[in-house]
Formats: structure tokens, C-alpha cells, sequence
């Protein structure tokens, strides 16, 4: 007989600081275009599409729009990522994507070995390119 349980629909992301450190909050970048509205705590992202598993299957592989909306609110262009379960490196692929440096460590090397086809073929800058029009933008 198959064991029900409730459906895992959500993931916690945690946000620390030091007390007193500098962070970075991009408020203004993920924001909706309403600005009479606030950014909720609860974010509705579909699951991993297909696409997104091309370079091979993590069994909590994490969407990039997800990972995106993180990386743009907590960081700037240049700054550097680092991700201590890189798993299947969705983060090293925004990190790439988004211009930012990117340092990950995961311990199992098949999914090691993902993560580095999946960040190998990401375009540096691609989505920055993509939001601000163009090539040479």
C-alpha cells in the first residue's frame, strides 16, 4: 500500500548578517511595477520546468526563477555567491547569468559533475542582457 503525505509545495530561504555588517536588499529591483504595493514574503514560482533539467535530474533542484528573484535582491553585479550544497548549481548558473562570482562546493561528484555542465553553458551577463534590451546594451 503507498504512503500519502502532504506535498512539499514550498521552500525557506534564510537570510543572515552579522550584527553591524553591510548587506545588501535590492527592494526597489523586485518590487512589483505597482508602487503602491509591497513585496509579499510569499512568492508563487511554478516548479523546475523541463528545460531547466536538459544537463541531467537533482532531486531538489531548485528553479532558476526562484534562485533569480534571491540572487537580485540580495547582491549586486560583481559581488560573490557562494552556495556550501551546490547540488545541481542552479545558484552557480544565476551567479553566471547575472554577472556575479560564484563559488560552490557539493560532495557528491555526479552532481558535481552537473553542475558544472549546467554552469559551462550558461552565458555570462545573459539575463542582463536579456532585461536591458540587446547584445550591446
Amino acid at each position: 500500500m503507498p504512503q500519502f503525505a502532504w506535498a512539499h509545495a514550498h521552500e525557506t530561504l534564510l537570510w543572515a548578517d552579522k550584527g553591524g555588517s553591510r548587506h545588501t536588499f535590492n527592494y526597489h529591483l523586485i518590487n512589483s511595477r505597482n508602487p503602491s504595493a509591497q513585496v509579499s514574503s510569499v512568492w508563487s514560482i511554478p516548479s523546475v520546468p523541463r528545460k531547466e533539467k536538459l544537463h541531467g535530474y537533482h532531486p531538489t533542484q531548485k528553479p532558476l526563477r526562484l534562485v533569480r528573484r534571491a540572487v537580485v535582491a540580495s547582491s549586486r553585479e560583481g559581488d560573490l555567491v557562494f552556495d556550501p550544497f551546490c547540488g545541481s548549481g542552479t545558484m552557480g548558473v544565476v551567479a553566471k547569468e547575472l554577472g556575479r562570482f560564484f563559488v560552490g562546493s557539493e560532495r557528491e561528484e555526479g552532481y558535481a559533475e552537473l553542475a558544472a555542465r549546467r554552469i559551462g553553458a550558461a552565458v555570462r551577463g545573459g539575463v542582463l542582457r536579456e532585461l536591458s534590451g540587446g547584445e550591446n546594451a
